[in-house]
């Protein structure tokens, strides 16, 4: 399909009002859900077209209750349940890799990533590119425009002509009810976002041009500590200034291959982590929220067994949760011809007890003949002023056998130097000691069958120092099938699945089953949106060594067999007042637990939002006479003044470490790039802990050319 051009020019405002819209035809959407090919209960036109040098939405998306439209959200990112327009962009046409952007009828933005042709079924919200949205509510509904410029998208030019993959649709939130271009049935999880099975569609006569962005930023406040209250009598409160300037620049060497060039960097912005409790054997694992290493992540992902991977971004610049200074670096991402390819490097101040450190990372995976496989590799390298260093290096390769069926091959091996954290290690570990292997077989589907089989083995001594391995020293097999059934409009019921899930650790140096579980599962998606899932949890568990556990929980030595059961109930983003829930209760080790947690919203107005989260977790073991009772509680506050002004305060509690925390951020959004920020936190603890305020101004200015 040739994509038009637009014949004039167009004014960014909502209203599809100009004669160069007039002259674009509409492409002819399709019923996604609740059926596929149902007749739709509103009328739907989309265009798509471009200028040489951006490319154009415009929709008028007519609704026969016009007030009745959901539009809950002012918030940059922050989807509450409204309706919503949308556009997916395979800017490379390479069938694995996408930009997602989506606009709401408040005019408030959203973007992402999709990689690896959406085969988790989820794309990456935390991504952030430049791009243009308006909105306007009508008398018979709502209208929106998106402008996203060439050099967003980064597309590769061939003197002029470029081939892309496209999508479009639009989503009626009270209705749970899509309409997608092009007519892609829900074979897979989330299909009208699968880069496969985009649209493509031709482009002439365009030209990408290379961007350079330089953001500095100013920074002052103020902190307070004030000591445990057994410290008070040796000194009064902590009183700081914090003052701080750098600069972050971003140059695009070619339409698609981007350098970013940090001095100083500073995360004042960015949201707290979310409290959370460990009741397994297992570390937590904590997602990346800071902006600089959300850009275009899918090119860093060397995927491990659950939340393994090779690289994890967050053991840069945070130590134990806290942050380390980083003092500058580089950041290359992106593409040329069938390659993908990342590469960083960054220089860290000296924290508390580690010295300065240099991190470095490069990740190269090529494309091969069939766009759905590829092989690639993973340099990764820490290497500390005091001599200390960690090296890992891996290879990968993702193979389209047939159909949905896939398979993944990963081998990683990590060196240390002796002089590392384990001052047992004497001597340097055998090589296969140090090494990470993972086969896996899996069939990629929503509708119908679908189902994985995975086995790894990880060495005592793998241990990568800028990535994430939740366990050492064993062997694994993880197993999983899915049986989904769609349904007709009409009926009661639009979905229904049945399926069970499998895993089993084995410790490598005595082959002594240290845990193993098997999980069955029914769900439904109601006609109202409505979905309810129960599981049965099934688990025999080995424990060698006596298990200390958060909360002082120590599990003795011994073999557990439990069972448990549980629930979980969510209502759809589209209603203004919803609420998620879930339970789960049975054995735990040598007593019994009950976890359950409640998830309410709700979105009275586009100003207003609030969100809490409430999880309860009651340990007992009547044998031994302990028990344990945890509470974390969060709420989120969201005032949004308008698509430029906003607030947004979180707090939360965690009964375990006796820890409050408020994070309240002001945001004045000039234009992208260019924001003014004021934050607080304070952090509040027992009387052994300390107790932090800080109050900060950060104003970031973007310089474009």
């Amino acid at each position: 399909m040739h994509l038009p051009r637009l014949a004039g020019p167009v004014a960014l405002d909502g209203l599809i009002d100009e004669a160069a819209w007039r002259a674009v035809a509409p492409v002819p959407t399709v019923v996604y859900e609740p059926a596929f090919g149902g007749a739709p209960s509103q009328r739907t036109e989309i265009r798509v077209a471009h200028d040489g040098g951006h490319l154009y939405l415009a929709a008028r998306l007519r609704d026969t209750e016009p007030a009745e439209v959901r539009a809950s959200s002012l918030y940059r990112d922050e989807y509450a349940g409204d309706d919503t327009v949308g556009l997916i962009v395979d800017p490379f046409n390479d069938d694995s890799t996408a930009l997602w952007f989506y606009t709401m009828p408040t005019g408030a933005r959203v973007d992402g990533t999709v990689s690896s042709d959406m085969a988790s079924g989820e794309p990456d919200w935390s991504w952030n590119g430049r791009w243009e949205a308006a909105a306007q509510r009508t008398r018979d509904g709502w209208s929106a425009e998106m402008r996203i410029p060439f050099s967003t998208l980064g597309f590769e030019s061939d003197t002029g002509n470029v081939r892309m993959g496209l999508s479009v649709y639009r989503w009626l939130a009270r209705q749970s009810e899509r309409h997608v271009w092009p007519p892609i049935p829900p074979r897979w999880p989330r299909a009208y976002a699968k880069p496969s099975k985009l649209r493509d569609v031709a482009l002439t006569g365009v030209a990408s041009r290379r961007a350079l962005t330089v953001t500095p930023y100013v920074l002052l406040g103020y902190s307070v500590r004030s000591p445990p209250e057994a410290e008070r009598p040796r000194g009064l409160d902590e009183e700081a200034a914090a003052y701080s300037a750098g600069a972050d620049a971003k140059y695009g060497i070619t339409s698609n291959l981007t350098l970013d060039v940090t001095v100083n960097t500073d995360f004042a912005q960015v949201e707290a982590d979310d409290e959370q409790i460990n009741l397994t054997r297992f570390p937590l694992f904590y997602p990346e929220k800071r902006q600089f290493f959300l850009e275009r992540p899918g090119i860093f992902d060397f995927a491990l067994s659950g939340d393994g991977r090779l690289f994890h971004s967050r053991r840069i610049g945070l130590a134990d949760g806290e942050p380390v200074a980083i003092l500058g670096g580089a950041r290359l991402a992106g593409r040329a011809g069938r390659w993908e390819i990342g590469a960083l490097d960054l220089q860290t101040a000296e924290s508390g007890a580690l010295p300065s450190e240099n991190f470095g990372v490069l990740r190269l995976r090529r494309q091969l003949d069939d766009p759905l496989s590829s092989v690639g590799g993973m340099l990764t390298s820490r290497i500390g002023l005091d001599g200390r260093y960690n090296v890992a290096y891996g290879a990968d390769g993702i193979i389209h056998v047939v159909g949905d069926e896939f398979l993944r091959l990963t081998w990683a091996q990590s060196l240390r130097s002796l002089r590392s954290a384990r001052p047992d290690e004497a001597e340097p570990a055998r090589w296969l000691d140090s090494g990470r292997a993972l086969l896996a077989w899996e069939r990629r589907r929503a509708a119908g069958l679908s189902y994985r089989a995975e086995l790894g083995w990880a060495g005592e001594a793998f241990d990568p120092g800028v990535g994430f391995e939740p366990y050492q020293g064993y062997r694994s097999a993880d197993l999983s099938a899915t049986q989904e059934w769609l349904f007709d409009a009409g009926t009661p019921v639009r979905a229904a699945w049945l399926g069970a899930e499998g895993e089993a650790f084995q410790r490598s140096r005595d082959g002594l089953l240290e845990a193993a579980e098997a999980s069955p599962f029914v769900g439904l998606t109601f006609a109202s949106g409505d979905e309810l899932e129960l599981v049965s949890r099934h688990r025999r568990e080995e424990v060698p060594e006596p298990l200390l556990l958060d909360g002082g929980i120590e599990v003795p030595v011994g073999r557990y067999a439990v069972h448990r059961a549980g629930a979980e109930f969510s209502m759809p983003d589209g209603r203004r007042l919803r609420c998620g829930a879930s339970i789960e209760a049975g054995g735990f080790y040598d007593g019994y637990s009950l976890s359950a947690s409640l998830s309410p919203s709700w979105n009275p107005s586009p100003h207003l939002g609030l969100g809490g989260e409430y999880r309860f977790d009651a340990i007992r073991f009547p044998d031994r006479g302990t028990s344990l009772d945890a509470h974390i509680a969060r709420l989120r506050l969201r005032l949004g003044f308008d698509i430029h002004a906003s607030l947004s305060a979180f707090l939360q509690y965690s009964s375990l470490t006796e820890r409050t925390s408020i994070n309240v951020r002001l945001r004045h959004h000039i234009r992208e790039g260019t924001d003014l920020w004021i934050v607080y936190d304070e952090r509040l603890g027992d009387a052994a802990a300390a107790r932090e305020r800080a109050l900060l101004l950060k104003y970031t200015h973007a310089i474009a050319r």
